[in-house]
């Protein structure tokens, strides 16, 4: 028997439900750009005119929201790719798991056999006596 044991336990990971998040984050960012997207052409129409003190104020929020949908919009495309990169971990580790078991079967199998080549020799060696 080897000196070392493989990882028994498979890797635990919903994929189909990772798989469902990665597309829910990505449509949320999405639908940010489209409706930041909507609110500025709706600004540049509506204000093309408009002066004063109030339109400076209306100006300054509409950039700092425009900020805060693209700070938002990118946080939900960073997780959706962390996401991706956890699921793919994931398949890569189960996969090394299920090769470390096969290699830990194939080295059982070796040690049994040169176990069998040893006896053989052994009954030959005691049969030549």
């Amino acid at each position: 028997m080897p000196s070392w044991q493989p990882n028994w336990q498979d890797v635990i990971w919903d994929h189909g439900a990772a798989d469902a998040a990665v597309a829910a984050l990505g449509r949320a960012a999405s639908e940010i750009d489209r409706a930041a997207g909507e609110r500025a052409r709706a600004a540049l129409t509506l204000l093309g005119e408009w002066r004063g003190a109030h339109r400076l104020s209306f100006d300054d929020q509409l950039r700092r929201a425009d900020g805060e949908d693209q700070a938002l919009a990118g946080d939900l495309r960073r997780a959706a790719q962390e996401v991706s990169r956890l699921s793919q971990q994931a398949r890569e580790e189960q996969a090394r798991r299920v090769y470390d078991r096969a290699e830990w079967r194939r080295e059982c199998e070796r040690e049994r056999e040169r176990q069998r080549e040893r006896e053989r020799r052994a009954r030959e060696n005691a049969s030549v006596v």
